[in-house]
């Protein structure tokens, strides 16, 4: 660089690695957008919505954003055959293309992780009251893996269920099992059910199946 020119762009000095960020920068924060929209529109901007109730424009936006690394790629694509090698359109395709791997890989190990982090052991006092204070994990649904791996409840009395984990919870769905106690927001990424421990007695009244089911 002669003296008095000015400094070069950081594009211009490294177009592959500016690419690539863009790339996965789109696909990013599209994606986060997509994932804590809730939270944005009804925490942030002060509304009071759930998915079937989104306004026209937020519903736009999200239309919008679902296809937006898809058609800045297209874009950055049209740019290369327009100005040539300058653009990286490579760079920015594999750019999208590992925000993509990131996500999948964290599709599968973010809730294994979150159950293990937020996991604890079973205690009856504890399930009965089933804190909320973590609306997301609450008491229920942490000791709920300890519970089952302590706790053998097939072939269990109904009198010694009632004991270990009290009456069942009154609900209206289940009716086609014997007790159904609510354990909070289904694990996984998208918490949008509800998770529940359900019991069948048999005719001996004792515990003939259990099961975790989402409503």
């Amino acid at each position: 660089m002669s003296f008095g020119s000015a400094p070069r762009s950081a594009v211009a000095r490294f177009p592959r690695s500016c690419y690539f960020v863009g790339g996965f920068g789109v696909a990013a924060i599209t994606f986060w957008f997509l994932v804590l929209w809730f939270d944005i529109v009804n925490s942030t901007l002060g509304l009071n919505v759930v998915y079937d109730t989104r306004p026209w424009w937020l519903r736009t936006l999200m239309g919008l954003a679902t296809w937006l690394p898809w058609l800045a790629l297209v874009a950055v694509g049209a740019a290369r055959v327009w100005f040539g090698r300058q653009v990286r359109a490579m760079a920015f395709a594999i750019g999208v293309g590992t925000h993509q791997a990131v996500v999948m890989g964290w599709l599968f190990v973010a809730p294994t992780v979150d159950a293990a982090f937020h996991g604890r052991p079973f205690d009856s006092v504890a399930w009965r009251t089933n804190d909320q204070t973590d609306v997301m994990w609450p008491a229920r649904l942490a000791m709920v893996d300890d519970l089952l791996a302590r706790h053998e409840l097939r072939g269990m009395s109904r009198e010694s269920v009632t004991a270990l984990l009290g009456p069942r919870d009154d609900t209206p769905s289940f009716r086609d099992w014997d007790a159904a106690y609510w354990l909070g927001p289904e694990r996984g990424l998208f918490r949008i059910d509800s998770e529940w421990l359900v019991l069948r007695f048999g005719s001996d009244g004792r515990v003939q199946e259990y099961q975790i089911v989402r409503d």
